[in-house]
């Protein structure tokens, strides 16, 4: 049984904007967004109809978490923490999952 999920909104909306941010940072250069669709079988036209879901979201966190030498660069772009990038990933994991 799902629990309602505890955490503030501005977390999860913000874990949101780390995951948007990181969609952007992909996007923004095909060498960085094509290896990301053909790891994850999506089309750039599919982006637009999974772009807002929390499994998504989840799953391009882990993506970058996962190539350390992206998620270093991401974060000096926007200026924050790796460690952030990786919260955001639990928190929106969590929201997903309705667990706090």
């Amino acid at each position: 049984m799902k629990r309602r999920n505890s955490r503030p909104p501005s977390q999860i909306d913000a874990a949101r904007q780390v995951a948007l941010g990181a969609l952007a940072f992909l996007a923004g250069d095909p060498e960085r967004i094509g290896p990301f669709l053909a790891e994850s079988g999506l089309s750039p036209g599919d982006l637009r109809g999974v772009a807002g879901s929390a499994a998504f979201h989840v799953a391009l966190l882990d993506y970058l978490i996962n190539r350390q030498d992206l998620l270093i660069v991401y974060a000096g772009e926007a200026k924050i923490d790796p460690g952030h990038v990786v919260a955001a990933r639990e928190i929106l994991f969590h929201a997903d999952m309705g667990e706090d």
